[in-house]
C-alpha cells in the first residue's frame, strides 16, 4: 500500500474516530435520564439505538481496515464476528493487533444487542439486559478509541508522518 493511501487511511480512520466519538454525549445523556427512573417503551428504544449505534461504530471502522489493509471482509453467517476476531490478530508482516483482546470482551455485548435490535420489534427490548450496557458503554468506545488511536499512530509511523 502506498504512503499516500496509508496517510488517507489515517486521516479517514481519525474523522471517523472523532465522529464515533460523539456517541459519548448520548450515553451520558441517557444515563442521566435513567438515573432519575426506569425507562419506558419509547425510552428504551431510544438507548436500544444508542447502544446500536455503538457497535455500528465499531464495525464501520473495523469494516474500513479490513478492506483497505486486510484486502477483504469476511464472508458467511458469522462476518460480523468474525471481523471483529480479526481485528483482534495481527497479520504478519502487514497490521499489528487493531482491536485488544479485552476490549473484543467489552464489544461482544453490544454485538450481540446489535444483532438483537435488528431482529426484533422495539417493543420488546429489555432493560435488564440493556442496563449493564448502557452503563459500560462510556467505558467500551474509550477502549476502543484508544485501540483504534494506536492503531493509526501505526499507520502514521509507516509514512514517517507524527502529526
Amino acid at each position: 500500500m502506498s504512503e499516500d493511501r496509508l496517510r488517507r487511511l489515517a486521516d479517514e480512520l481519525t474523522a471517523e474516530l472523532d465522529e464515533f466519538l460523539n456517541i459519548k454525549a448520548e450515553i451520558a445523556d441517557a444515563q442521566a435520564r435513567v438515573a432519575v427512573c426506569e425507562p419506558d417503551t419509547f425510552e428504551l428504544r431510544a438507548i436500544g439505538s444508542i447502544l446500536h449505534d455503538v457497535y455500528n461504530g465499531v464495525e464501520s471502522i473495523c469494516r474500513r481496515i479490513a478492506k483497505e489493509i486486510d484486502r477483504g471482509l469476511p464472508t458467511g453467517a458469522s462476518w460480523h464476528r468474525d471481523l471483529l476476531e480479526g481485528m483482534t490478530k495481527p497479520i504478519s508482516k502487514v497490521r499489528p493487533e487493531v482491536v485488544r483482546p479485552e476490549t473484543a470482551a467489552m464489544l461482544e455485548g453490544y454485538l450481540s444487542f446489535r444483532h438483537l435490535v435488528r431482529n426484533v420489534y422495539g417493543f420488546r427490548l429489555d432493560w435488564v439486559q440493556m442496563k449493564p450496557l448502557l452503563e459500560n458503554a462510556v467505558a467500551t468506545v474509550e477502549a476502543f478509541a484508544a485501540d483504534v488511536e494506536r492503531f493509526i499512530a501505526f499507520l502514521r509511523l509507516l509514512t514517517d508522518e507524527t502529526t
